[in-house]
């Protein structure tokens, strides 16, 4: 059966919402990636050496306050919870909680199974619900989900990967949970990656930002004084359906991904590139990240070839387009991480980073000015030499004033004897 989009599912998607939303675009990208990954469950997969990739994701979007993070989820996951693609749980729940709804499965959409009379024709034969063990936790409050269980971030790092999850509790009994697929699309504001504690710092490092896609912004992308929905509307309606045909026929989906051989010398390209290799700058959270980054193209390239067509093929622009993705995720990885640190200052220059970042060129007092909330003076100097030191901006004395411009930006300056006026 033929798609009804003329597109890309997801590119599709985007390009429909975008100009109605003032989301960031890439979290209306990301958001129905995350519907693609979440409905193809663990029906196709990739071998890739002795492990099996299954096109699950955990995808965070990343941003301030209001910045459009709900606002991208909501409505592109209205259409699997509408046609009861997925077992959809929310972040008010536990560890055990969502381990035993795995283990009791998921009945998706009635299945008829045809039967034939003998004579080459079919006739409509016993109907069952498809039962599965895969669910996608959906947490608009990353904090929420993240807090329920002591141990919910290292259930979440098994989940990512394994097949079958075996529980045990003094009181309850044990779950065992078959063919497991777990995804979570979440969102969060990076004060609360600053403020987890340091037991939580140190598993986030580690296991589940290795896992996770921690989509960063931190602006709206645009001001719409009054947007206008086509819901209803005869466009709305087509567009409605379309959508949701496509996505019923996403989820049909299954069998082993295959490589064209422009795609399988992309991802070679990649693999042996300098951009995985450690370097000496990199933190925790980018090593952590490319350690991963390779399964992370190859489930990525695995969703953008099923939103587009039926074969299972994975082609050049579904890898080439998986690698720039993800590398424009970790170009903001340190953006979404900054404050996480030992340093009794981490949080203090993150603050005075981001600022620096923002105004492109700027005084000592606009930053003390503006950040007076969170860093003394006297740490501010710390703070400024040390920012200088790794290059994050220059500094110099000019009219009695001392002016600080961040590297990369070049925004024309005329100074006044009172501030420092830029335009970008």
């Amino acid at each position: 059966m033929a798609r009804l989009l003329s597109k890309n599912w997801i590119v599709a998607h985007s390009e429909e919402v975008d100009p109605i939303s003032e989301a960031p675009k890439q979290f209306n990208v990301w958001a129905a990636i995350s519907v693609v990954a979440a409905t193809l469950k663990n029906h196709v997969y990739v071998k890739y050496g002795t492990f099996t990739i299954y096109p699950n994701s955990y995808i965070i979007l990343t941003g301030p306050p209001g910045v459009g993070k709900g606002t991208a989820i909501h409505p592109v996951w209205a259409y699997p919870k509408k046609l009861n693609l997925v077992n959809v749980i929310s972040d008010r729940i536990t560890a055990p909680k969502i381990i035993e709804r795995l283990a009791s499965g998921f009945a998706g959409q009635v299945q008829i199974h045809p039967t034939s009379n003998g004579n080459g024709l079919h006739s409509p034969g016993p109907i069952t619900m498809a039962k599965d063990g895969s669910a996608t936790l959906i947490a608009t409050e990353l904090s929420t989900l993240l807090s329920s269980s002591d141990w919910m971030m290292t259930f979440l790092c098994d989940a990512w990967d394994r097949g079958e999850y075996y529980y045990d509790t003094k009181n309850s009994g044990s779950s065992t949970v078959k063919d497991m697929c777990c995804s979570l699309i979440g969102a969060c504001v990076p004060d609360y990656i600053r403020k987890i504690n340091k037991t939580a710092t140190s598993d986030i490092n580690a296991g589940f930002t290795a896992r996770a896609i921690f989509v960063y912004a931190e602006e709206k992308s645009k001001n719409l004084l009054w947007p206008v929905s086509t819901e209803g509307t005869p466009r709305g309606i087509e567009m409605d359906h379309k959508f949701s045909e496509d996505l019923k026929q996403i989820s049909q989906l299954k069998g082993e991904m295959t490589f064209d051989d422009s795609a399988r010398l992309e991802f070679r390209k990649f693999k042996q590139s300098s951009y995985l290799k450690p370097h000496e700058s990199d933190t925790d959270v980018i090593l952590h990240f490319k350690s991963r980054m390779h399964v992370h193209v190859l489930k990525l390239a695995t969703v953008f070839s099923c939103a587009s067509r039926d074969s299972l093929v994975v082609t050049y622009e579904d890898m080439a387009s998986a690698i720039l993705c993800l590398r424009d995720v970790m170009k903001n990885l340190d953006r979404a991480f900054r404050g996480l640190g030992d340093s009794e200052l981490a949080e203090s220059t993150a603050r005075v980073q981001t600022f620096i970042e923002h105004k492109g060129i700027t005084t000592r007092n606009e930053i003390l000015s503006g950040c007076h909330r969170y860093v003394t003076g006297e740490n501010l100097d710390r703070i400024l030499a040390l920012l200088v030191n790794i290059q994050f901006c220059t500094g110099r004395s000019q009219g009695g004033k001392y002016i600080y411009t961040h590297v990369g930006s070049k925004p024309q300056v005329a100074i006044t004897n009172s501030t420092v006026i830029t335009s970008k």
